[in-house]
């Protein structure tokens, strides 16, 4: 009854319009229209009622997962016949038994209650359908969507998929006092990042049928270390949630710059492959391992170019921001540094520029070695190592500082004639 009822399908072959379903007509309007109108009027729906609709929907669920996944449940797919809800609208519905294409995006919901799986592009089963339907509960409970307040625009599909990998929803009784602790931790359950730390349709059924509004024969001291316990675990989650958004920013952002890195080095293929090509006594030969590249000169002295680790430097310098760095020079001779600069948000691979370390007029020369990785070998101009790099890159728009900074825009240039330094 909780269910949207096809009454007639026809294949096509005995009609003339193709084929087509008849399904029973619900005159009530959605769920989402109802909410929006509680919403505006300032009044919750009785919680004795919201216990009735949480019911009638997870019946409704449980009897749909035995066929199909339904893969959108939201209040606007959800009808009302006079007091009864009805879910409808099976559009992106999947066979439980029946695995989707490989190419096939196997989320697709909206964006708002789009479960975790959905936008990791991994394996659908019905515990898809059970985190939809636990964002519509804290809906029914409080007016409230659970994570809006993590999303700065509605509309952003990237700002949805953070909230919903990331973002935990918080306990529905910080909007609603009177909401039961067994309805409480049920919808934390149902909301869980991970598939299998959701419920069955049968637990929360038996919940829901049972949340023991009111007893006399509950332990406050024991209610009291169930509170507590579910605050553990809610800050428990919170903070792993902190680390996995963390962990894969990083990834993202190594990701990207190993991609920067790489479209350098193919820069000066070309250069390579001319000399190559027009020396006849040896070739250069390329190495190169994880953040380490070598240029073996015939006859010559090696190039070597080595990147630092990525950072969120924040350090501005001619207009972009530092997100990356690199040593490139030869050994006991010239050498730079390579600086990638961020240009703005959607500039996500950045710009390579050279940047030749000199020092001040003013400073002894003598007074410098031991510092700053500087040796009494060190050829000026030069680079910084690693672990003085963004230290000091951050003085390259002005302050008072012992070093100068030569900022090369064209690197291709820059290799050109450190190869010709190389080969002297």
């Amino acid at each position: 009854p909780n269910v949207v009822q096809v009454l007639h399908a026809d294949d096509g072959s005995s009609s003339q319009i193709g084929p087509y379903v008849v399904m029973e007509y619900v005159s009530g309007g959605t769920l989402a229209k109802l909410l929006r109108a509680q919403e505006q009027s300032g009044t919750q729906i009785p919680l004795i009622r919201c216990i009735e609709m949480l019911i009638e929907l997870t019946q409704g669920a449980r009897a749909i997962n035995t066929k199909v996944i339904h893969r959108d449940i939201r209040p606007d797919n959800i009808l009302i016949e006079d007091r009864s809800l009805k879910i409808g609208d099976f559009g992106i519905s999947k066979f439980v038994d029946e695995s989707t294409r490989s190419h096939t995006f196997k989320g697709g919901q909206h964006i708002a209650y789009m479960a975790p799986e959905g936008w990791q592009n991994e394996t659908n089963t019905f515990k898809l359908d059970v985190y939809s339907l636990g964002l519509v509960f804290y809906q029914i409970l409080t007016l409230k969507h659970p994570l809006a307040d993590k999303v700065q625009d509605p509309s952003n599909f990237h700002d949805w998929e953070k909230a919903h990998l990331y973002q935990p929803c918080p306990d529905v009784r910080m909007w609603r006092k009177e909401v039961p602790l067994a309805i409480a931790q049920l919808l934390s359950r149902m909301v869980s990042k991970r598939p299998d730390g959701r419920p069955s349709w049968e637990e929360a059924l038996r919940v829901l049928s049972e949340p023991e509004l009111v007893s006399t024969t509950n332990h406050p001291s024991v209610t009291a270390a169930v509170e507590a316990a579910l605050t553990r675990q809610q800050q428990q989650q919170k903070k792993q949630l902190e680390l996995m958004e963390q962990q894969k920013e990083r990834e993202k952002q190594v990701g990207l710059y190993r991609y920067s890195c790489e479209m350098l080095l193919r820069e000066f293929v070309p250069m390579v492959e001319q000399f190559n090509r027009q020396f006849q006594h040896g070739q250069i030969m390329f190495d190169r391992d994880a953040g380490f590249a070598r240029f073996s000169i015939p006859g010559g002295h090696d190039i070597t170019l080595t990147f630092f680790e990525p950072r969120k430097s924040g350090i501005r310098v001619r207009g972009g921001v530092v997100i990356g760095g690199g040593w490139i020079g030869i050994s006991n001779g010239r050498s730079a540094n390579l600086v990638l600069l961020k240009q703005g948000p959607d500039d996500l691979y950045g710009r390579w520029v050279v940047c030749e370390i000199g020092i001040m007029a003013l400073t002894d020369p003598a007074t410098l070695i031991g510092k700053f990785g500087i040796t009494a070998n060190t050829v000026v101009p030069f680079g910084f190592k690693d672990a003085y790099f963004y230290d000091q890159i951050q003085w390259a728009e002005g302050g008072h500082h012992v070093f100068t900074y030569n900022f090369i825009d064209n690197v291709v240039d820059f290799f050109a004639d450190l190869l010709h330094e190389a080969c002297r």
